[in-house]
């Protein structure tokens, strides 16, 4: 079984690399989550890669964040304890152990924090890149449900001529007037 964890996680580091339509999902290019660029069948290629690569790294900063939690969590034991030791036979109680432990230690207790930040920030970032790329999951999805909406109707299959002011004809008159938008949009930004 290690070997096929090792050659998943291989091919996940690698999709990084792959060319989609000019593009590497490594660059997080925000091209590559707008729909109204390039065609939908590159976009619907591309889109289980993108799944795999970003939350194989969604899940590998997960994993970094939990163990430095750990590793600050046994780091504050320790110091904790050479704190506690320090005030022994005095009159100490908790609050002043745990001053003790901040005035001793409030430089490194300040680089834990900072990395701490640092790597919830890379979690979060990735996080919301993720949640995109599955928020693009259901667009596609949608918009092929309305290109067959659309297909199914102009081939009469429907029962004949249907009035297009019906819930079907309105829903894909809507999204088509955003798509039609996003991609005038993007033409202008060009």
């Amino acid at each position: 079984m290690g070997t096929v964890v090792q050659n998943i996680t291989n091919a996940c580091d690698e999709l990084g690399q792959v060319d989609l339509s000019g593009i590497k999902l490594e660059t997080a290019d925000p091209k590559l989550l707008n729909v109204s660029i390039m065609e939908l069948d590159q976009h619907v290629a591309m889109q289980p890669a993108a799944i795999a690569y970003y939350g194989s790294l969604l899940k590998e900063a997960s994993r970094r964040v939990a163990a430095h939690k750990r590793a600050y969590d046994r780091w504050q034991k320790k110091k904790y304890a050479v704190a506690k030791a320090a005030l022994t036979g005095t009159k100490a109680n908790i609050p002043d152990i745990e001053a003790r432990y901040i005035v001793d230690n409030e430089m490194e207790i300040e680089q834990w924090e900072n990395k701490q930040e640092e790597l919830q920030f890379e979690y979060d970032s990735l996080n919301v890149w993720y949640e995109a790329w599955r928020q693009k999951s259901f667009s596609i999805r949608e918009y092929v449900g309305i290109t067959d909406d659309e297909r199914y109707q102009s081939t009469g299959m429907s029962g004949g001529n249907q009035d297009q002011s019906g819930s079907g004809g309105n829903r894909t008159s809507r999204v088509r007037e955003i798509m039609q938008k996003k991609r005038e949009a993007a033409g202008a930004a060009s």
